[in-house]
């Protein structure tokens, strides 16, 4: 008996057989429940077409509050870019005026206070008093000063480069909650045969790993 001439059509045959059987198992990548099956089992579908589909409003839920979240950290971050407003500068200088004005009048009642006899036209008590208020006017008017030339030399490179990552950051997450919902339903890759797996209702679970769908292309 000629063991090749067996073994050879045998070979031939398998190979024929897988290929024959050749199929995608498809499954996602998220765990959920099924909410929709779109596609009757043994319907021929197209490419693209989605062929089953998890509730994932929680997700949804998500990247309604990372969108959130960035467009709060784009603001935060275009405003230390930006610097301070013209008119944020314009009511420091005010602030400085006025706290100046204080000071300079606080100044000058001390001096008054200290020309007067102590004991006699004035008590020590009204002394100390116009001293105090004259030092604490001071101590605002310089507080003021500083907060203006801090308006005025704008953002730290430090403060800019901590926005830019914090705006990354959240650009980042929103990026991966939106590509954590497309893995919320499965799409056939190919034309071809879906072989429907589960039922509306089933809990999938990323964890335990299990196709949905077995499609099976369209023979060239």
């Amino acid at each position: 008996m000629n063991l090749k001439a067996v073994v050879v059509p045998l070979l031939f045959a398998a190979t024929l057989a897988a290929a024959a059987d050749a199929s995608y198992p498809l499954g996602v990548a998220v765990s959920g429940v099924v909410a929709r099956v779109l596609v009757a089992d043994g319907a021929h579908v197209a490419a693209g077409q989605r062929l089953v589909e998890l509730d994932c409003r929680p997700l949804e839920a998500e990247i309604k509050v990372r969108s959130a979240a960035l467009a709060a950290a784009e603001a935060a971050n275009a405003r230390v870019k930006n610097g301070p407003r013209a008119e944020e500068v314009a009511i420091g200088a005010a602030n400085v005026a006025v706290t100046q004005a204080r000071a300079e009048e606080a100044a000058d009642a001390f001096a008054r206070a200290r020309a007067l006899t102590e004991g006699v036209t004035i008590t020590r008590a009204q002394l100390l008093e116009t001293r105090r208020d004259s030092r604490v006017s001071a101590a605002q008017l310089n507080d003021a000063q500083k907060r203006l030339d801090l308006l005025h030399a704008g953002s730290r490179h430090e403060d800019i480069d901590e926005a830019q990552a914090r705006r990354d950051e959240a650009q980042a997450e929103l990026d991966l909650a939106k590509a954590r919902l497309e893995q919320c339903a499965v799409v056939a890759p190919v034309a071809g045969t879906a072989q429907i797996l589960v039922s509306p209702g089933q809990f999938v679970s990323e964890y335990a790993p299990a196709p949905l769908v077995k499609l099976t292309p369209d023979a060239k």
